[in-house]
């Protein structure tokens, strides 16, 4: 008995060795195929081996659905948001468009509510020194997004949103897409093989940075999920905007949200509406209130401001020219292509106009040159010097306080004497003056009464200020960095809005929509009503007695 005992435990001890034998080898082929992302195979001899042991929990590895439960992996999504160039230049810096700052509180409100892993944010960045020498300055030579300037720097907005994220690292890129991104993002996910990517693109320009950027990842990682939110992004014009996501569908990118970019009017500039959470709207309409429709078709307009002139002209002077102070800024290069268009460009006369020496004008050359048409040149300094000397050495009767000439004076001399001299060259040649003042400047008095404030006809009078920039890049024959310029009096060395204490897409969307915040609300109310009187005819005495003709 203890003899067959004793045989029993030898080949119980054999099987055990060889049971745990085989194991290993088992667990070993398993580890090699995790590691080469393959289904494991099994002699079948090993599969008899674990059989024969007495270990019965080894025979679960031999099972096909124990297998396949030992062997599946937890698959986890991995979500990153890139804002492309969300900066000052690229919104209302030299480069800046209404479209840009339309999207900004869409664009916030994206960042605030991400709940993904990362968020990286993109800065176009140049050197002062090396710019112009580069191909994109011969082809864009516009200075943007120069480091540490002020146009470097992200919207205030943006970046308040994207520091509170606490998720959000910035890469620095030196031409449309980021390389280093890319590169970036392959180191630090290259162990990563059990997680599924997405990644979302916002910001701008859709059909310049954000395109480049989501093709280049798109290369990258070709398994991974692409998405463009349309709401968050615009494009250099609303056409070139739409190509760019058509062109980004095509290449299996998914763009979101494009019915309310098209309906709200995102993609272009300030007719779009608050954005829907109404989270950046101090005047948000309430729940179930209609925001009143707004939609601007800018070539639409443009063709129709076209006739118009036209129209006008066979009127008011058949044979007449147009003639129109130039300064280089959007309002009249915009007006003088209208007329160029209308009435031919042998027909339009600029008339440049500095007060001494005006840094800029190079830019009133550039609009005459680029349209063809003809082009004076009339130094007004003489003539506004002569007028406050005369003011300073004024004459008293009943020995008056002599005057003394207020900062007001000054700001507004210069283009009322520009106004006359305007009137002196179109009587000369027999022409009609264009007024170049847009609906925005209008209802806000800035305009110089009886100044820039008149003319013969006015093609802008009823578009706002981001309108006139919407028509003017639907003209190629204008060199967009004057539609986009910042724009400025000419005066005292401010830009408008530096002036206005708001944007213009605040005051825009707020006489199209009557939304904005509540405070820029009463700084525009308060800049109507004080300038009423400058849109009011002049009042008269009405003496009663009948007119017969």
């Amino acid at each position: 008995m203890a003899a067959t005992r004793a045989g029993r435990a030898a080949r119980g001890n054999q099987l055990n060795w060889r049971g745990r034998r085989a194991m290993r080898a088992v667990a070993r082929e398993y580890s090699q195929d995790a590691r080469r992302r393959r289904k494991p195979r099994r002699p079948q001899e090993q599969r008899r081996m674990l059989r024969a042991s007495r270990y019965r929990q080894y025979d679960a590895l031999a099972r096909p659905a124990q297998r396949d439960n030992w062997h599946r992996r937890v698959i986890t999504m991995k979500r990153f948001l890139f804002v492309i160039d969300m900066q000052n230049d690229f919104i209302d810096g030299s480069l800046g468009t209404a479209e840009a700052e339309a999207i900004v509180p869409a664009v916030t409100e994206k960042i605030r509510n991400f709940d993904g892993d990362r968020i990286i944010a993109t800065l176009d960045t140049h050197f002062p020194g090396t710019y112009a020498n580069t191909l994109e300055g011969k082809k864009l030579p516009v200075p943007h997004c120069f480091v540490n300037s002020q146009g470097h720097r992200v919207n205030v907005k943006v970046r308040e949103a994207l520091e509170a994220s606490g998720k959000c690292e910035a890469v620095p890129k030196y031409t449309f897409g980021s390389l280093d991104a890319v590169n970036m993002l392959r180191n630090q996910l290259a162990e990563d093989k059990q997680e599924e990517l997405e990644f979302e693109f916002i910001g701008l320009c859709t059909d310049i940075c954000v395109v480049s950027n989501a093709l280049l990842m798109r290369a990258a990682f070709p398994n991974s999920v692409i998405k463009v939110d349309a709401a968050c992004c615009a494009g250099v014009t609303p056409a070139l905007h739409r190509a760019a996501l058509e062109t980004m569908k095509s290449c299996q990118i998914d763009v979101i949200n494009d019915a309310q970019a098209e309906a709200s009017g995102a993609s272009g500039g300030i007719d779009a509406q608050a954005d829907a959470s109404g989270a950046s709207d101090g005047n948000a309409a309430q729940p179930g209130a209609e925001a009143p429709a707004y939609v601007f078709d800018a070539e639409a307009q443009r063709d129709a401001a076209v006739n118009w002139i036209r129209e006008w002209f066979e009127k008011n002077g058949p044979e007449s020219p147009a003639v129109i102070g130039i300064s280089g800024g959007k309002d009249s290069t915009v007006v003088a292509a209208l007329c160029a268009r209308a009435l031919g460009p042998e027909r339009v006369v600029g008339v440049m106009m500095p007060n001494g020496v005006q840094p800029d004008i190079g830019d009133s050359e550039k609009a005459i040159g680029a349209l063809g048409i003809k082009g004076y040149r009339v130094n007004i300094n003489k003539a506004v010097s002569g007028v406050l000397e005369e003011i300073n050495d004024i004459d008293t009767f009943k020995n008056e306080p002599k005057l003394t000439v207020s900062a007001q004076t000054l700001n507004n001399l210069p283009p009322r004497i520009r106004m006359t001299t305007l009137y002196a060259v179109s009587q000369s040649l027999g022409g009609r003056v264009a007024n170049t003042c847009n609906l925005s400047e209008t209802m806000i008095g800035w305009e110089t009464k009886w100044g820039d404030a008149v003319g013969d006809f006015s093609p802008l009078a009823r578009l706002t200020a981001s309108e006139v920039v919407k028509i003017g890049l639907t003209m190629p024959e204008i060199p967009r960095e004057l539609v986009v310029k910042a724009p400025s009096d000419g005066l005292c060395g401010r830009t408008d809005e530096d002036a206005f204490g708001f944007s213009y897409e605040q005051l825009d969307r707020y006489l199209r929509t009557g939304n904005t915040d509540a405070d820029v609300k009463a700084k525009i109310d308060a800049k109507i009503k004080g300038s009423a009187f400058k849109r009011a005819p002049i009042e008269a005495y009405e003496s009663g007695i009948p007119r017969l003709a």
